[in-house]
């Protein structure tokens, strides 16, 4: 056996810590020997040993890799890797200007980089040993230890260690004059202790990356996911809601048909910040993270009614099929809110299209054909160009977004159109838009009665008049789905109106301190910052 040792030395020419290249004769193998110092930590009921020691950049490139996806990732690819076992890479792309830049930095300078860098065992391969140093012909250990990696790899992929905290360092370093100078290695690796979990090591890698470079928002959430972490995990969501529901994206975008119909989700849901993400027929352009919380809060967390809960895999089948369903109804594709390019498209539609579909399965289940409720809505005779639209900022976004996610829930779950509404377009302009005023007797202790309370609907573009009597108690109790706000005012005040907020609220009682008759009009906030009103005399 020939023995290639590489040791570095101390300001006093005194050797240190190294590392060496053994190579077998006879074989062409070829094994890296770390010579290490070694601690342990403890925590609970754990014992994690950690051993430090020194390398090259150049070196270390040849035995770790980090287990990184690529900017050019498919979306599905992704997918599929954070569902399998161990889950495959989950690290941040490599940035090459990032690794140009330090080699550029430490190419004889006259600078170090003295950081040490994190190094653990490659899920996916075997063949690391570790043990004692001895002195040569006695049995006498040194306090050191021995780390004994392969090197000789074929697949980088299958490099034996994975640098978990380092990767654009050793990359940088390893393109500079500095390649060969030693880099202090930290490695957690179990001898026979099995600490060093698949979720541990993400987790480490999340809080030190934290420090340095923050994970954007899409990598961070699954990988949160894939190592059930954060509010994925059983501890902090004990329901697994959470974890339900982003199984259920991971599906929607792995998956490549539903029931033996192409998912034109395939591929189609953005789990890679680096690429777009277009389903087949246009618009429903989601990051995972935002559908995961969409799907989360309007199904999963909430309780079914006669059923159980569709599984992740049947529900994604049902948010493919249900799109499918809308394009084969809605025509004009181009210029429609569902699949029509910017500026016609509006993702708070197609937000509140899928919270329609998710709450029909709360209530139903699988619904077998889409396309026959959605001409019983009359999707098909609805005009879905809105270019109507005032404005979506502002107020008004959250004004519109409660709108279409009420009207389009209640349209999908009861299979019919709001009354007064010939279609759901028109409905959301604010077509029989009406708010309900209750009127009750005061009790002693000047709270409403119960009993012998009158109703008076306020319908939009109405002038009325009610005689009150003795039902002095005046408060709103209702409102229409396409009455997203609404506000009570003094109708005769000049400049600046009067509001009386006490009727929107808890309710006012009607005394001397207010004129007689009352004239207020109700402003009923619609969708796209549309408005309308209505006007009332009131009595006693």
């Amino acid at each position: 056996m020939l023995l290639i040792r590489s040791v570095a030395t101390g300001p006093a020419g005194q050797p240190v810590l190294a590392s060496t290249l053994r190579v077998v004769e006879g074989s062409g193998e070829q094994r890296m020997q770390i010579e290490c110092l070694r601690s342990h930590i403890s925590s609970g009921s754990k014992v994690f040993p950690i051993y430090i020691g020194f390398a090259s950049a150049a070196e270390i490139t040849n035995i770790a890799v980090a287990p990184a996806f690529t900017k050019q990732t498919d979306h599905q690819q992704i997918a599929a890797n954070i569902t399998a076992e161990p889950v495959r890479d989950w690290q941040r792309p490599i940035n090459y200007d990032r690794v140009d830049q330090i080699a550029q930095v430490f190419n004889n300078s006259g600078g170090l980089m003295p950081n040490p860098v994190l190094l653990a065992k490659n899920a996916f391969t075997s063949g690391i040993t570790i043990a004692p140093k001895r002195i040569d012909s006695t049995s006498y250990d040194t306090g050191t230890f021995i780390v004994n990696v392969p090197e000789d790899v074929e697949d980088p992929a299958q490099k034996p260690l994975w640098i978990l905290d380092g990767q654009h360092r050793i990359a940088g370093l390893s393109k500079s004059a500095q390649s060969g100078d030693p880099v202090p290695v930290v490695l957690l690796l179990d001898d026979g202790s099995n600490s060093y979990s698949s979720p541990l090591l993400a987790n480490l890698f999340a809080q030190v990356t934290t420090a340095a470079t923050k994970l954007d928002e899409l990598h961070n959430e699954w990988l949160t996911y894939a190592f059930d972490l954060g509010k994925y995990s059983a501890v902090r969501n004990p329901s697994g809601a959470a974890k339900q529901a982003f199984k259920t994206v991971v599906e929607l975008c792995r998956t490549p048909t539903f029931r033996g119909v192409s998912n034109p989700f395939f591929n189609n849901v953005q789990f890679n910040e680096h690429r777009p993400a277009n389903p087949t027929y246009g618009g429903f352009s989601f990051k995972c993270n935002a559908l995961g919380d969409l799907i989360s809060r309007h199904y999963y967390n909430l309780p079914v009614q006669h059923h159980s809960h569709l599984n992740p895999s049947e529900l994604a089948a049902e948010l493919s099929h249900a799109y499918i369903a809308l394009h084969q109804t809605v025509g004009n594709h181009a210029a429609s809110v569902f699949f029509g390019k910017p500026p016609s498209q509006q993702t708070i539609m197609q937000e509140a299209f899928l919270v329609g579909v998710l709450a029909r399965a709360l209530f139903y289940g699988p619904t077998a054909d889409y396309r026959s409720l959605l001409q019983e809505l009359k999707f098909q005779n609805t005009n879905w160009d809105f270019s109507w639209v005032r404005t979506l900022s502002g107020p008004a976004n959250t004004i519109s977004k409660k709108i279409a996610r009420n009207v389009l829930e209640d349209a999908l779950v009861q299979g019919t159109l709001p009354e007064a509404s010939g279609n759901l377009a028109d409905h959301l302009k604010g077509n029989g838009a009406a708010v309900v005023l209750a009127f009750s007797k005061v009790t002693p202790a000047g709270r409403p009665a119960k009993q012998g309370k009158e109703q008076y609907r306020m319908l939009r573009g109405a002038t009325g008049s009610h005689n009150a009597g003795t039902t002095t108690h005046v408060k709103v109790t209702e409102q229409t789905s396409n009455v997203g706000d609404f506000e009570i005012l003094d109708a005769k005040t000049v400049g600046r109106p009067l509001r009386y907020k006490e009727m929107e609220r808890k309710g006012l009682i009607l005394s001397d301190k207010y004129s007689k008759p009352l004239e207020i009009v109700v402003v009923m906030k619609h969708y796209g910052d549309l408005s309308s009103q209505s006007e009332l005399q009131i009595n006693w």
